[in-house]
């Protein structure tokens, strides 16, 4: 048979075995889904290898993640404090959110990632690469004790060690969870119900970036919105849901603004009260596109509680400065701007 193994204290479990004739999964017998639940791995490292036509859960938090020699299987895993490493393997839908993701020799191969640094693939065919998208109730939690900030997403900007034409490309824009990996519920999970997981969008937890698909939206009117501290946790609900179709955030990055860093980025506001917020305190810069994006982003930020939760460009002139200021000009405070 085939074999995923968790790699413990001081110990192994097995987690998967014989996929052909059933799975076992912690000793109970028969099982085609492999779950870990919350709390589970609790920061662990974690292994899965060998497995083939599998439905592999970690909904946990990890140190660290290989999956090695996997075939035709639907992979979701939780935050890694640090690298996940995907080896010879094909056919594999994924769901990944780590701070490091890399690839090798693997093939047809769809993930839809989080990774607070640029994605790496090598000597790999056909690998389409996606924004996260996933929600269960302690993922935004998880996130919090890897220390790694949902809105610090790079997953579109993938180094290539062996570029070659097909090897790598972006999934459609609207390619959700479900189209991976099938929902919680519907496995069997204990700790999600149904109606949990109709009642929320994969998009609460992460943000829905466009990345370096922007170039698709050239020449689309912008805004800049400036998610203040108030608002940082439950943005993705309360604003950026609001924005309607055809409006799309582009990239999000979170900073720390010194006095002089918010004084320079809102010259163009007149509302002390949002400079005071934004000084010295952690904030979130959002690009937004499409059309009728001012009006959207401002409707939405007026919607959402107004100046107390975060503030929008005022005009066409303004959002240019302010986005080419953020993720240009100030890239290299908290990663590499995407937008040209």
């Amino acid at each position: 048979g085939t074999w995923t193994r968790a790699y413990g204290a001081g110990h192994v479990l097995v987690l998967c075995v014989g996929c052909a004739q059933g799975v076992r999964f912690d000793d109970a017998a028969y099982l085609q889904v492999c779950i870990k639940e919350p709390g589970q791995i609790d920061g662990q490292m974690f292994i899965i290898e060998d497995c083939e036509d599998c439905d592999i859960y970690v909904c946990d938090f990890t140190a660290q993640v290989q999956i090695d020699f996997c075939k035709n299987c639907r992979i979701f895993v939780g935050p890694s404090e640090s690298s996940i490493f995907i080896r010879d393997c094909e056919n594999c839908q994924c769901i990944i959110a780590c701070q490091q993701y890399r690839a090798r020799n693997c093939v047809n191969c769809d993930t839809l990632l989080f990774a607070s640094t640029a994605p790496v693939v090598e000597e790999s065919k056909n690998m389409r690469f996606g924004c996260f998208r996933f929600f269960y109730f302690n993922l935004a939690q998880q996130f919090k004790s890897v220390k790694m900030s949902v809105y610090d997403n790079k997953w579109s900007e993938v180094y290539d060690f062996t570029p070659k034409d097909g090897n790598w490309s972006f999934l459609p824009l609207d390619t959700k969870a479900s189209d991976l990996v099938k929902p919680l519920s519907a496995v069997g999970a204990s700790f999600v119900t149904k109606e949990e997981d109709a009642a929320h969008a994969d998009t609460e937890v992460v943000p829905l970036t466009v990345g370096l698909r922007g170039k698709e939206f050239a020449g689309m009117e912008r805004a800049f919105i400036l998610v203040l501290p108030a608002a940082i946790d439950d943005a993705a609900q309360s604003i950026f849901s609001k924005l309607g179709a055809g409006v799309h955030l582009i990239q999000t990055k979170q900073m720390k603004l010194t006095t002089q860093k918010a004084k320079t980025l809102l010259q163009k506001c007149s509302k002390p009260a949002v400079l005071a917020a934004a000084t010295n305190a952690m904030c979130v810069g959002v690009e937004v596109a499409g059309t009728g994006a001012l009006a959207a982003a401002q409707a939405a930020v007026a919607n959402a509680g107004g100046d107390g939760k975060a503030y929008v460009s005022a005009d066409a002139d303004a959002a240019g400065y302010e986005n080419n200021l953020f993720f240009e000009q100030w890239k290299d405070f908290a990663g590499t701007a995407v937008t040209k």
